[in-house]
């Protein structure tokens, strides 16, 4: 910029016009804002304005009055002293005597405003009142509030009824000594329902109501029928009020309707609405009609007759309320197939287009738990754009159950991002609901903590599976001080989880990188000077002593662990924390199993309190236990221990325990294990094999036992003989597998079922709109294969000993089963929907 200054005269005549800008600006303004105020009082009223007199002509004193830069001394608007350009003749209004009040009476500068006080007490209700949070419903049933005191009433009422009609034949009457109230009421109102349509039976006039009950007694009749379960009385009330024109009540109705609905008698459920209720029933009675059919069948079978009365009832135009479609949804998602998941996904969506478009609070709960089902890959995408749309989109405050299944739907994925935003969840869930006092709204229930366990045990995350597990023991001592109630305590499950994190964990502490220092040589080369100037021969001398060196032994663990801040830090750190655990659990569960030394040879009492009283000893529980020590253990640890867990607590083994057995001589390491492994692994073939011929023949269905189970059965045993020089057995096996398994069977495809057709239609009994496409559907009713990566390591081991035959073999055996896997997959694409009888729709729900 320039230093120079722009001429006195310039300055002057720019200054000029810019301060009369300002004026006009500020005229104008003032003008607009008079108006804005005063406009209705102006604009409803005449008034004569007086012009103002031209200025009048002054004459210039000075010459420097003339000169053209000479500073204006016009007076605005507001130092003229007049708020408005124009006035009016006419009596002022009260807001402009009240203005000319205040300006003439200001109010002092040392008057302060007088604020209200409130006291303590008063600031927390208010503060209650603000942060109170709504009460949320968990469900979707429609009950009475208190039902005890409904039945009280109601028998109250039938007291008084038996006592209006018996009141002439005295209180003495047989009758009513033999039989219930009730029925004593029923049969006396049948003969006065009788006698008058005997008495109008001649009359051509038509049917006037007779008033015998009141329309609450009708009704608590109803009730006490329902109550006793006795179906047949309900509907003989509804009939005498029938008879008798009296109006049926809908809630009489419903309760009897409800009765069949409750205990699945389907049969008289359709009989009573056929004659009961006409062509258009009430949403109650629709849901009831849904639920009769739910339970009519077994549960976890597929609801073939409930999604059919559901899509009829869309075709009448009478589509079931809400609650129907939940209750079916729920249902398939419990039969556990692919099929059934597939099908609530698509029942929503198709719900959604035809007849609700927003879901409530407790559907959208279900559909998020679907998000992590276990016929399914988990979808913690899914889950998340359903909470957003629920509590952002929607507006829908969450419930503790729609916490807990968010939180298990992003932890079930297994993936850091998700079991991150799970934990981040489950903050929110404790301190985004506080009340006045600071509590939090939501506490986390076994659900949430069992979520939470099963994203930190994915992971590998052992610092968060104590601190779960120490929070979980520190609400069970608080519930047993009376401190907090309805505690979550530690379970079978929650141990399951714990045990997993365990094995899954990875000590910071490796055998394999530890250096081996000899003590005597570095001090004798410290001692002598002369030796360190050679470094190459001290290196030759620790080369030429690795060899002869003991291997690297763990630090040994303390006897008995304490459970400090510090993580273990070997694996028998790791395998004494799992020990004391289980130690502890069968202290307060079993503490006959601790009499012999089968599974302790010591007393492992550590500074762990007593709160593992509720837990259960199954099958899973010990397979879990029995993975750590696979994964931190010797080998002889583990096979001992399967030999005498399972036997010394009397818990009967499922697939799980064989097959992960199985693996773990697969993973025998080189040198002392393989021997013991191949014997171990040929104990565990001998008890495998009665349970794979048993599913086989479907003559029953082991705990965890599928198509893919047997796979990793057949690929682990494989490998071992495979590892041990036992090709031609290997081979053996691989030729028995495909004599029980041939590839033609993968080739035969389960029927389409009809309420699966992809055909685009505007309307049919089935969802129209879908969200899993016909290729997007996982196929689990595939039989037992083999690919090439099952029998990798066998091949390599024929190629070394140059077995060309069975190369051969092998080869064909993986393109065989390759090709049949890829025909199936063009076959299902292909398969045209059909109707299914009973037998072939078991085979697709249980594969």
């Amino acid at each position: 910029m320039s230093g120079r200054l722009l001429p006195h005269a310039l300055l002057e005549f720019t200054l000029a016009r810019a301060s009369a800008r300002l004026e006009s600006l500020t005229a104008h303004s003032i003008r607009q804002n008079t108006a804005v105020v005063l406009g209705r009082r102006f604009a409803h009223q005449q008034v004569a304005f007086q012009d103002f007199p031209a200025p009048e002509y002054v004459p210039l004193e000075t010459t420097d009055d003339r000169s053209m830069y000479a500073s204006r001394k016009s007076r605005s608007v507001l130092a003229s002293g007049r708020l408005f350009p124009y006035t009016q003749d006419g009596p002022l209004t009260e807001l402009e005597q009240r203005i000319m009040e205040l300006k003439e009476d200001p109010v002092q500068e040392g008057d302060e405003a007088k604020v209200p006080a409130y006291s303590e007490s008063e600031l927390l209700s208010m503060y209650e009142e603000l942060l109170a949070v709504p009460s949320r419903t968990e469900t979707q049933d429609l009950s009475v509030v208190d039902p005890e005191s409904q039945h009280q009433a109601d028998e109250q009422a039938l007291r008084g009824i038996v006592q209006s009609l018996y009141a002439l034949e005295g209180p003495t009457d047989a009758s009513l000594e033999s039989q219930p109230l009730y029925t004593a009421a029923i049969a006396k109102l049948s003969e006065i329902v009788n006698a008058l349509e005997s008495a109008r039976s001649g009359s051509d006039a038509p049917p006037l109501e007779v008033s015998i009950l009141l329309p609450q007694e009708w009704l608590s009749l109803v009730r006490i029928c329902v109550h006793n379960s006795d179906g047949r009385a309900a509907e003989s009330v509804i009939d005498l009020m029938k008879r008798s024109n009296t109006p049926i009540a809908e809630e009489s109705l419903d309760t009897t309707l409800a009765l069949y609905a409750d205990k699945g008698d389907l049969a008289n459920a359709e009989r009573f609405l056929a004659a009961f209720v006409d062509q258009s029933p009430s949403e109650r009675q629709r849901d009831l009609h849904i639920k009769a059919h739910l339970k009519s069948v077994v549960p976890g079978t597929f609801p073939t007759s409930a999604l059919a009365a559901l899509h009829e009832y869309e075709g009448r135009g009478l589509p079931a309320p809400q609650r129907a479609y939940t209750r079916v949804i729920n249902t398939l998602l419990h039969v556990r197939s692919v099929i059934a998941a597939t099908q609530a996904w698509d029942l929503f969506a198709h719900m959604r287009y035809v007849a609700h478009p927003t879901p409530d609070p407790f559907l959208y709960t279900v559909m998020i738990s679907a998000c992590a089902s276990r016929s399914l890959p988990p979808e913690p995408a899914r889950a998340l754009d359903l909470w957003t749309e629920m509590t952002i989109d929607k507006g829908i405050p969450p419930s503790a159950a729609a916490y807990s299944a968010i939180i298990f739907a992003c932890a079930r994925s297994g993936e850091k991002p998700y079991v991150a935003e799970a934990f981040r969840l489950a903050k929110e869930m404790m301190d985004g609901h506080r009340d006045a006092y600071g509590s939090p709204a939501f506490r986390p229930d076994r659900k949430a903590f069992s979520a939470l366990l099963e994203g930190a045990k994915r992971t590998g995350d052992l610092a968060k599976v104590r601190w779960i597990l120490a929070e979980i023991i520190s609400e069970s001592l608080d519930a047993t001080r009376g401190d907090l109630p309805d505690p979550v305590s530690v379970d079978e499950g929650i141990m399951t989880h714990v045990f997993h994190a365990y094995a899954a964990y990875q000590p910071p502490f490796n055998r394999a990188a530890t250096v081996v220092v000899d003590q005597s040589a570095s001090a004798a080369s410290s001692s002598d000077p002369s030796k360190t100037g050679d470094p190459t021969g001290d290196a030759k001398q620790t080369e030429g002593q690795s060899d002869s060196a003991p291997h690297p032994q763990a630090p040994l663990a303390p006897r008995i662990p304490q459970f400090t801040n510090l993580l273990p830090q070997s694996n028998s750190e790791v395998l004494g924390e799992a020990r004391a655990l289980f130690y502890r659990i069968l202290k307060d569960v079993a503490p006959s199993a601790l009499l012999s030394d089968a599974l302790f040879s010591e007393q492992l009492d550590s500074n762990m309190p007593q709160a593992f009283e509720n837990v259960r000893l199954s099958a899973r529980l010990l397979n879990a236990y029995l993975s750590v020590h696979y994964a931190h253990g010797m080998f002889d640890q583990g096979s001992k221990l399967y030999h005498s867990l399972f036997t010394t607590l009397g818990v009967e083994k499922n697939a799980w325990t064989y097959v992960e057995a199985l693996e773990r001589c697969a993973r025998a390491r080189k040198g002392l294990e393989r021997k013991p492994a191949l014997r171990f692994a040929q104990e565990i073939w001998e008890e495998w094999q009665p349970v794979e011929d048993a599913w086989r023949r479907r003559m029953s269905h082991p705990d965890g036992m599928d198509a893919r189970m047997v796979e990793r059965a057949y690929t682990a045993k494989i490998r071992v003989l495979a590892m041990s020089g036992r090709l031609r057995e290997a081979v053996q096996l691989v030729r028995a597998f495909v004599e029980r398994y041939p590839p033609d069977v993968v080739k035969q495809v389960q029927p389409k079922p009809a309420l699966r057709s992809g055909r685009i239609m505007l309307q049919a009994p089935r969802p129209l709109v879908r969200m899993y496409s016909a290729v997007e559907v996982p196929d689990d009713t595939v039989p037992p294969l083999l690919s090439f990566p099952e029998v990798e390591l066998l091949h390599h081991r024929l190629v070394d000993a140059g077995d060309e035959a069975s190369i051969r073999y092998l080869k064909w055996v993986c393109m065989a089963y390759a090709g049949a896997l890829k025909g199936r997959k063009h076959a299902t694409l292909r398969a045209e929907p059909v109707a299914l009888d009973s037998e072939v729709q078991k085979r697709i729900e249980h594969p």
